[in-house]
């Protein structure tokens, strides 16, 4: 019987890793075509068209789910400051990622684990131990590395980017005091909501033109493209471990490597290549971690022995 369990989770969790690869690329492939609509229409243009798509798609989901019968939820302040971190977030990424390089950006952004260790002890309180302070500045050295401020090849779009990983970073931690049983996907869904309204606010601001058969073919697959990442990645999270499955969410960065050299014809520089592994490599240590420190702390609530002296820091 202990066999049999053993094999279903492994099961699961190479179902899972799958299932997070192929979540990734479709994040991956958003963006993409995200950067190919802005070559013709700007950014929060190209963000209203996606939500054409977004959000039909994810009231769907939300109404056969039936998280529409608890639209309160939206009233919640975890719930408002949740859609604040993912709108700002959403606007300040898009705008770098339509003047720089898909994987310097996509590089960049994956900060957010870290600056979520940083926030989790300056903001929730947190105790963040010195191996974690030790991966925090790792992490902000690689991001430094492939900005590389002050010198050659310096691109000012990059500090928007890690403005944005700070607004990703405020998400996640609001997403920790969501109401319990909150759906993700009416979550989701308000997000979108606000993330289009801020588009047509952005229209004040930009000179929105014309549409062309191109640009929308772009804009709208993106939505649905993006949905379903979305739901992707919530069954791989349901289908394997979190310790296991969550670290596979760095295979973006070879798939955006990829995409620059193919669709964009560019190859990333030295620096890039150099960084974006280490800043990977902090991050899968920072999940692993949190995954040791919260199964300790589940032993210690439930009195279950444990052989270690306490969580890993």
């Amino acid at each position: 019987m202990q066999q049999n369990g053993l094999a279903a989770t492994q099961d699961n969790n190479r179902r899972g890793i799958l299932l997070m690869m192929l979540a990734v690329l479709g994040l991956i492939v958003n963006d993409t075509l995200m950067k190919l609509a802005c070559e013709e229409l700007p950014v929060g243009q190209a963000i209203f068209l996606r939500g054409l798509i977004l959000i039909p798609v994810l009231a769907a989901a939300a109404w056969q789910t039936g998280a529409l019968h608890h639209i309160r939820v939206a009233l919640q302040p975890a719930v408002a400051l949740r859609t604040f971190g993912e709108v700002v977030s959403t606007a300040l990424f898009t705008s770098a990622l339509a003047r720089l390089p898909i994987a310097n950006a996509t590089a960049i952004l994956q900060l957010v684990p870290i600056l979520s260790i940083a926030g989790a002890a300056l903001i929730l309180g947190e105790k963040v131990g010195v191996r974690r302070w030790t991966a925090v500045m790792v992490g902000f050295a690689s991001v430094l590395l492939i900005i590389r401020p002050g010198l050659e090849g310096f691109n000012a779009w990059s500090f928007v980017v890690v403005l944005a990983a700070l607004f990703v970073t405020l998400r996640d931690l609001s997403s920790r005091r969501l109401p319990p049983g909150t759906s993700s996907v009416f979550v989701s869904l308000v997000a979108a909501v606000g993330v289009t309204l801020l588009s047509l606010g952005m229209a004040c601001f930009e000179d929105w033109r014309p549409v062309s058969g191109r640009s929308a073919t772009y804009a709208l697959c993106a939505g649905f493209v993006a949905a379903g990442a979305y739901f992707t990645i919530i069954s791989a999270m349901r289908a394997g471990e979190v310790a296991v499955v969550s670290p596979f969410r760095y295979t973006i960065i070879l798939w955006a490597i990829l995409i620059q050299i193919v669709v964009f014809g560019s190859t990333p520089d030295l620096p890039t290549f150099i960084g974006a592994p280490v800043l990977v490599a902090t991050g899968i240590y920072c999940f692993l971690h949190e995954g040791r420190r919260r199964s300790w702390a589940r032993r210690q609530i439930s009195g279950v022995p444990d052989q270690s002296t306490g969580p890993s820091t």
